[in-house]
């Protein structure tokens, strides 16, 4: 028998990014890892325009704080529902706005929640679509 849950029960954290005050402007060439959209790829994580935050910034995003394991999913823009799993050798890391973090609550499942977005893309571009001027997608 077949046992489903929501995403919210085997998970401890789900949620959007932020961006620094300042933008493009406030970035460095080192310093903690920020995650853009442009990051982030179908099952893989691009380091192509990788960008840092100082670590007066990286302290005032400190609520969107990437952790080992952690599933990273593009909720806006053309690069919608890409989803991948947080390489290790980013981090300490933070997310902008476009990027959703999902933290499972046992780590174990994070491979296998991954994967199902992937499974779930398709579904998830077209839901993605219904109302507004720009994709979404606003809750899981």
């Amino acid at each position: 028998m077949s046992k489903f849950v929501k995403l919210r029960q085997i998970t401890s954290k789900i949620g959007s990014g932020a961006t620094p005050k300042g933008g493009s402007e406030s970035y460095f060439g080192s310093g903690v890892t920020f995650i853009r959209s442009q990051n982030v790829q179908d099952m893989s994580f691009s380091t192509n325009g990788l960008v840092y935050l100082d670590d007066g910034q990286a302290n005032a995003l400190k609520s969107v704080t990437v952790l080992s394991n952690d599933i990273l999913l593009n909720i806006t823009g053309d690069s919608i529902a890409r989803s991948c799993i947080v390489p290790d050798c980013i981090l300490p890391a933070r997310v902008n706005q476009h990027v959703s973090i999902i933290r499972c609550t046992n780590k174990n499942d994070s491979a296998y929640v991954g994967f199902y977005i992937q499974y779930l893309k398709s579904y998830l571009l077209q839901i993605c679509k219904v109302g507004g001027t720009r994709n979404a997608l606003r809750s899981l």
